[in-house]
């Protein structure tokens, strides 16, 4: 939709298009481009502002009284509809394509995952981290004591804001581990549905077409690394950084596209404060996602100067923003104690770093109006604010290298901490072809950008993004809603090519044409041929997080048994693979707390050749010990994992387990679970220096084996075995019989 503003700032970047401008509104509508006396490249770049549109039978001004006040400079005479802040108003047909895209991106959400995280009446969320956010929540709910001042360090330092809010609203419908299973089990889809909206509405601001808008929504419920962070049950902390990343961007577009004393500009002021507020105190990472905010900043004032606006002028909402969102930041450190001191004063140092590049163009901008000079004040500026923090702030700036060298640039077994590109085909299964499509669209508004400024958003955030992601894909979520504006972009121009949709004239109405059947088909086509590979993956990624009911069964008859009488004096600790630790021990003894000791030691634990070591060290620890079968096929022959694999028989490098004992084998195998006994010492007399084999027939809960060792014997043919289960043992030509309470006690049978 043309504005005043935007006349006036294509008037001011292209003075010989105002003659050409006056022309269209002199001549009589509707005209053709023979009726007017300009070139064809004017009546183009007339055309492509939307200053024109086409009607059925030629062309005509879009908004008269818009076109006339830009050529005037009376920007300030901008209806306060024409920019507003808030939700358009568009016709039904535009509504009912939106509430499609949207609902597009819940189905895309949903459906995958339902199955999984509804299983026999208990809400299984995805995934191991959101597990933690289960168990604070629930800890909080059951703690009335507890108040938002007084979180635990471990919450109040990691995701405050994220945590208090489920609170908030598993409080809201009720409490009680039922509803904090329905609140986090949702919560991403609703933030999915938000960022989609908020996508639509930023690719809106920043394109005025209405196609690209819906475009980068649809482009978005296809990405598979946002779906998958976004789908139902995956209740971790990212799903809740993304909205408030879309308030922070559509509220930076915002004010840079409005006059600075227009209401909307005070909306996007409110938006902004809000945003950089909530990002930083929602997660102890949060002052990455607004470190682009100073990346663009530098860039509007460059251009700012190139077009002969007053940084300070231009800049002064976007300073009252992120002076508003340091201002909550801070008050939420000094007054609930929620983060660190360094990471509460980050958007603090964003707010004077930013007002020192403001500052500097400046005085560019009075003394020599160069943008390369500008550029230059902004590079050495940034290159001397950043010695002054090093020196005046050497502790904190010794923190900060010390979290990014043990948190930003690490790389271990944690899926997330790997970057984009260190699989070859890491950023094709996370973001499909839409990141391919969205490069030549995303360089294109680069250079774009330096005459449209508030280009400088998206483009900024997008640079930033996919250089995080590059480090860590945990960024994926964030650079995969920049992705699908320049995905929508470049679909739409990709279509126009093959006469799929009109060309793109901004619709005084906001309305979209409805394309016929050939139309259709190709636009079809089209979007299948670059979106169907993310549209593939969205299940395969979403399937890769959410809790097989296989292995839901492993936690639940381990829950079963844990509940038993006999078990009281018994520990229920569940040590298992760390990428699964929370989800067992939440349904098994409900602390799902921490998976630290699963993640130092099982590995090693299989990895053993001494089981006895181990069954010291985990048998006052652990009441249950989990092993997927998949993990014994290339063990040693003589490590634990084998053995374990041989249901804790010998192999051909290992004794058999004395103190493990196989209790119950999923249904297809995939899992077993161990308990640790002291086990029944066998003892008796063959022949010296003899072999002896043991075995025993063995059955349990969804498995049936002969557990079968060898012992030898001394010189004069005594030996002694220890065995972990009960049953009737055939050693050598005899047998015996071992109880159940010989293995609990550890007795010594006698053959």
């Amino acid at each position: 939709m043309v504005t005043a503003r935007r006349v006036a700032d294509l008037v001011a970047d292209r003075p010989a298009l105002e003659s050409a401008i006056r022309t269209t509104l002199d001549a009589e509508e509707p005209f053709t481009f023979d009726d007017l006396a300009i070139d064809s490249g004017a009546f183009g770049e007339i055309v492509g502002a939307g200053i024109v549109e086409e009607v059925n039978d030629g062309y005509r001004v879009a908004d008269r009284e818009a076109v006339e006040a830009g050529l005037a400079g009376n920007v300030e005479h901008e209806t306060e509809s024409s920019q507003g802040w808030s939700l358009p108003r568009p016709d039904r047909r535009v509504a009912g394509a939106l509430a499609g895209a949207l609902a597009l991106v819940a189905l895309f959400r949903v459906v995958f995952a339902f199955g999984p995280v509804f299983q026999d009446g208990a809400v299984v969320l995805s995934a191991n981290d959101p597990y933690y956010y289960r168990y604070w929540v629930e800890q909080l709910l059951a703690t009335p004591d507890l108040t938002l001042s007084t979180l635990p360090r471990t919450v109040s330092l990691g995701e405050p804001l994220y945590v208090a809010t489920m609170w908030l609203l598993a409080s809201l419908v009720g409490g009680g581990a039922g509803a904090t299973g329905q609140v986090l089990a949702w919560y991403p889809v609703v933030s999915a549905v938000l960022s989609g909206l908020l996508v639509y509405l930023l690719t809106k601001r920043v394109t005025d077409d209405t196609r690209v808008a819906l475009a980068a929504v649809v482009f978005l419920a296809v990405l598979p690394g946002h779906a998958m962070r976004t789908s139902l049950g995956f209740a971790d902390h990212h799903a809740f950084d993304y909205p408030w990343l879309g308030v922070t961007a559509l509220s930076l577009v915002t004010l840079v596209a409005n006059d600075v004393r227009s209401r909307a500009t005070a909306l996007g002021v409110v938006g902004l404060a809000l945003g950089v507020g909530g990002q930083v105190l929602a997660w102890s990472a949060g002052p990455l996602l607004i470190l682009p905010i100073g990346a663009i900043a530098a860039g509007l004032a460059v251009v700012w100067v190139r077009t002969g606006k007053s940084p300070l002028v231009s800049g002064a909402p976007i300073l009252a923003g992120l002076l508003g969102g340091a201002t909550l930041v801070w008050l939420g450190h000094i007054i609930l104690g929620w983060h660190t001191t360094v990471v509460a004063t980050a958007p603090a140092l964003l707010f004077a770093g930013t007002a020192v590049v403001f500052g500097v163009t400046e005085v560019v901008a009075r003394v020599r109006p160069d943008p390369r000079l500008a550029g230059g004040a902004v590079v050495a500026s940034g290159v001397a604010g950043l010695a002054s923090v090093i020196v005046l702030f050497s502790d904190s700036w010794q923190t900060l290298r010390t979290r990014a060298s043990g948190s930003l640039f690490r790389s271990d077994s944690i899926a997330e901490t790997a970057g984009l590109f260190s699989d070859a085909q890491g950023w094709l299964l996370l973001l499909g072809f839409a990141l391919f499509l969205a490069l030549p669209a995303l360089v294109w508004t680069t250079v774009q950008a330096t005459r449209e400024d508030r280009w400088l958003v998206p483009v900024g955030y997008c640079w930033a993004f996919l250089l995080l992601a590059l480090v860590q894909v945990r960024f994926v979520g964030e650079l995969a809603t920049f992705v699908a504006i320049f995905a929508g972009l470049s679909f739409v121009y990709i279509v126009e090519r093959v006469d799929a949709v009109r060309p793109p004239v901004p619709d005084v109405r906001d309305s979209v044409a409805l394309p016929d059947r050939q139309q259709t088909g190709a636009i079809v086509a089209v979007f299948l041929l670059v979106g169907g590979l993310g549209m593939l993956q969205v299940p395969l990624k979403t399937n890769q997080l959410t809790t097989p009911p296989e292995r839901y069964a492993t936690a639940d008859w381990m829950s079963e048994q844990a509940n038993q009488p006999e078990w009281r004096e018994q520990p229920e600790y569940v040590f298992s693979p760390w990428s699964y630790n929370r989800v067992y021990n939440y349904f098994v003894n409900g602390n799902s707390n921490s998976y630290g000791y699963a993640f130092s030691n099982y590995d090693s634990f299989l990895a053993s050749n001494d089981s006895v070591d181990w069954y010291s060290r985990l048998s006052d620890r652990a009441g249950f010990v989990v092993f997927p079968t998949a993990y014994g096929a290339d063990a040693p022959p003589e490590s634990i994992g084998a053995r374990l694999a041989n249901y804790g028989s010998q192999t051909d490098g290992g004794n058999g387990l004395a103190h493990y004992r196989t209790v119950y084998e999923s249904s297809s195998d995939r899992y077993r679970i161990y308990t640790l006994v002291p086990g029944a010492t066998l003892t008796g007399t063959a022949g010296a220096n003899e072999t002896v084999a043991v075995s025993v027939s063995v059955a349990g809960e969804g498995f049936e084996t002969t557990y079968e060792r060898t012992v030898q014997t001394n010189g004069a043919g005594e030996y002694s075995v220890t065995v972990p289960y009960a049953g009737t043992y055939t050693i050598g030509e005899t047998t015996a019989e071992v109880s159940e309470e010989a293995v609990g006690s550890g007795e010594t049978v006698s053959v």
